[in-house]
Formats: structure tokens, C-alpha cells, sequence
């Protein structure tokens, strides 16, 4: 009997490894398998569909969890604040109430195999990065009454050829074209900085599927 519970005090190691192995090293912090299995599942149930595990699935979450290391490191460089309690809580209590319920939400985490610290510790760091980057590249991104009007020309020829009759106005389509251009070249600010990121710090592949 000693000897069987030595040998299960030895394999303990060696099971804890093979569920939770490291799968990526960026800089001096690590994500594992277990992470990117968590992000699947939070992100399939913010989205309301199935977990998906393939391969492509597991690479998008892979990139997302290394992305989101990356300005974790940049905010705690620059001391960007954390949000606040209250506006976690407001997040996630919208997300409560358009699931149906307190009732109906222990229902979908349960069904995810997920905890209800575990999805406001991922919709803290949502709120956090979108805050980061409305603060560090939104006021970059500048749109012109002449971007706003050739998007509307693309716009305008995309929409004669699935449509009959008047498109909308400039006048009615210029504001909402407008947020669309800011958003977009928000992103493409980010992504410019992400992929500068990635060349300065060392990322390593243990698990070498999802480079």
C-alpha cells in the first residue's frame, strides 16, 4: 500500500504537466494549454456558439492571449489604471441580463465548465485593453470630410449593384461612415504596433502547431 501511494505521489508531477503543459513563452511570462482552453470557451460563450478545439480556433486564441500579454506589459509600463470594480460589474451584468438571468447564466457556465470569477476576470481585461487602446491609438486616428466622402462613393457603388432606387444621403451616411473609418484605422494602428511588439520581444512555441 505505501508503495502504490508513493508511486501516485510520483506521477502526480507528471500528470499535472501533461493537463497543463506550457504551450508559449512570451518574454518572461508563459500561457498554457489550460489558458487557451479557458479563452476558447469564454469566447465561445460571449459569442453563444459551440467550443470549437481545431486547430485554426486554438491559433486565433493562441494569438489573442499573446496579443493581449503584450499590452499588458505596455500598460504596466506606462501605469495605465486597471477599471474600476463598478465598471467590471456593469459589464458583466449586461452580459447577465442578456443571458436571461442570474439563473439562466449559472446555466450557461455550467455548460462551458466555467466560473463566474473566472468570466469577470476575462471581461476585466476586455474592458482594460479596449480602454488602453482608445486612450493610446483612437486620438491618432483622424478621418477628413474627403475620407468620409470617398468611402461614401465606394459605398454608394458597392450599394447599385445589390439595390434599386436612391442610396442614402451623404448628409445621412457621413457620421456613421465616419465612426466606421476611425475604427478601422484605430485597428490598423494597433495591429502596426502589435507586429513591432512581437519583433521586440522574444516569444517562444513549445507547442509548435500554433505559430
Amino acid at each position: 500500500m505505501r508503495f502504490c501511494c508513493l508511486i501516485a505521489c510520483l506521477l502526480m508531477p507528471l500528470r499535472a504537466e501533461i493537463i497543463d503543459r506550457l504551450a508559449i513563452a512570451v518574454g518572461n511570462q508563459v500561457i498554457t494549454q489550460l489558458q487557451i482552453d479557458e479563452e476558447l470557451r469564454v469566447t465561445a460563450m460571449l459569442n453563444h456558439k459551440q467550443v470549437e478545439r481545431n486547430l485554426d480556433e486554438r491559433r486565433t486564441a493562441a494569438d489573442r492571449l499573446v496579443e493581449q500579454l503584450l499590452i499588458e506589459v505596455e500598460m504596466d509600463l506606462s501605469r495605465f489604471p486597471m477599471p474600476e470594480p463598478a465598471e467590471v460589474d456593469k459589464y458583466l451584468q449586461g452580459i447577465i441580463e442578456a443571458s436571461g438571468g442570474e439563473a439562466d447564466f449559472a446555466r450557461t457556465l455550467a455548460n462551458y465548465t466555467l466560473t463566474l470569477p473566472t468570466v469577470r476576470r476575462h471581461l476585466e481585461l476586455q474592458l482594460m485593453e479596449l480602454k488602453f487602446v482608445d486612450f493610446r491609438f483612437r486620438p491618432d486616428a483622424t478621418v477628413s470630410d474627403s475620407d468620409v466622402e470617398a468611402a461614401y462613393q465606394r459605398q454608394v457603388a458597392t450599394w447599385r449593384t445589390t439595390h434599386s432606387g436612391q442610396p442614402p444621403t451623404l448628409e445621412a451616411s457621413r457620421e456613421p461612415l465616419r465612426a466606421m473609418l476611425l475604427e478601422e484605422r484605430t485597428d490598423a494602428a494597433l495591429n502596426t504596433w502589435l507586429g513591432e511588439s512581437r519583433k521586440r520581444v522574444s516569444i517562444i512555441y513549445f507547442d509548435k502547431t500554433l505559430e
